[in-house]
């Protein structure tokens, strides 16, 4: 900038100063000017670059925005899909539920019905129980009887025992005395034929058969009554017995009168035994008459006159009737047991013979 000379140039240079002020200022307002258009543009420029950044950043969020709806529907089918699935799922569902219900209905019931069934069980196991304890009973009831059928044979087989080895005794003792008389090997009765004794018709002993009691009571006795046999002794049978000749009473009446007689002479006369023989004797003998209740017969069939008319020596053991009620014990309680284990009953008492009458009657002639 030029500055105007002082004086001569004053005036002049007053309306120069003037323009160059105003020049000056124009400059000033150009300079402006072009500052403010220089700043226009530059924001213009800085705005439009912000611009397309921002159009650019809003294409970008736009085909960010489009993807995403393009997710978003995508997501939206998936999600349809997904409640298509979930209301299928829901049915699903509350079929199963149904289903559910009807199980536990059917498990109610069939816990209703095990209920049912174990009260059943407990009732089956309680009357197993009490059957058990019956079995455990009847088992011990008839271990028992057992033990009681056990004992009652022990004794029969040694009552049997006995009979035994009394008969071989009989049967033996006979034999080495010289006596001839044959013994039944099953109950040990001795038999005679009654001419051995006595005449036909007749019921008085005659000097024979005196003589043979003599000789056989002493001997029979001796097995009767020693040590080993006297305590089973309990009575000593003389029985007579005749042939259908006449009639029964009639026989009878013989059969009686000729048991008699030889029970009197033994208990009376016989000579051989013992004071103390007879004394015992006395409270075992029995006589009876079985008229012809129980003939011999032949081969035939028919009744053998001459073997029926005999005189019968026999004995009983102590055991004998209890043997008698100890074979029906034992036949009862077997049958008993197959059906039910009760106590087999005892059995009556078996009735006892009568005794001889004590009168002689008059001699009967009939056989």
């Amino acid at each position: 900038m030029r500055y105007p000379r002082r004086g001569a140039r004053a005036r002049g240079s007053s309306k120069q100063d003037f323009w160059l002020s105003f020049s000056d200022l124009m400059s000033v307002l150009v300079l402006m000017f072009i500052l403010v258009l220089f700043y226009i543009l530059y924001k213009y420029v800085v705005i439009q670059g912000a611009y397309q950044q921002k159009m650019d950043d809003m294409l970008l969020v736009e085909s960010a925005l489009s993807e995403k709806e393009g997710q978003l529907t995508d997501a939206q089918s998936a999600l349809d899909a997904k409640e298509e699935e979930l209301t299928q799922a829901q049915k699903d569902l509350a079929s199963q539920q149904m289903m559910l219900n009807l199980a536990k209905q059917a498990v109610s019931d069939s816990e209703e019905e095990l209920a049912q069934k174990q009260a059943e069980l407990d009732e089956a196991l309680q009357l197993v129980g009490d059957r058990e304890t019956a079995l455990a009973d009847m088992e011990s009831r008839l271990d028992a009887q057992q033990a009681q059928l056990d004992d009652q044979q022990a004794q029969l087989e040694a009552l049997v025992g006995v009979r035994s080895r009394i008969i071989r005794s009989l049967s033996q003792t006979l034999k080495d005395n010289g006596i001839s008389a044959t013994v039944d090997p099953a109950n040990g009765s001795i038999m005679f034929e009654s001419d051995v004794f006595f005449e036909y018709g007749s019921d008085t002993l005659s000097a024979e058969g005196k003589a043979f009691i003599d000789r056989f009571l002493p001997v029979y006795l001796s097995v009767l009554f020693s040590p080993e046999n006297e305590g089973y002794v309990s009575e000593i049978i003389i029985e007579g017995h005749t042939d259908t000749t006449d009639t029964y009473i009639k026989n009878l009446k013989l059969s009686q009168n000729r048991a008699y007689a030889v029970a009197e002479y033994v208990l009376e006369s016989s000579t051989g035994v013992t004071p103390g023989q007879k004394t015992q004797l006395k409270s075992l003998l029995t006589a009876n008459g079985r008229s012809y209740s129980d003939p011999i017969l032949d081969a035939n069939g028919n009744v053998d006159a001459q073997a029926s008319r005999r005189v019968v020596f026999k004995f009983r053991l102590t055991d004998d009737r209890m043997i008698e009620q100890m074979r029906s014990i034992l036949e009862e309680s077997a049958d008993e047991a197959q059906a039910e284990p009760t106590p087999a009953a005892e059995e009556a008492p078996l009735p006892e013979e009568a005794p001889p009458t004590e009168e002689t009657p008059a001699p009967e002639t009939g056989e």
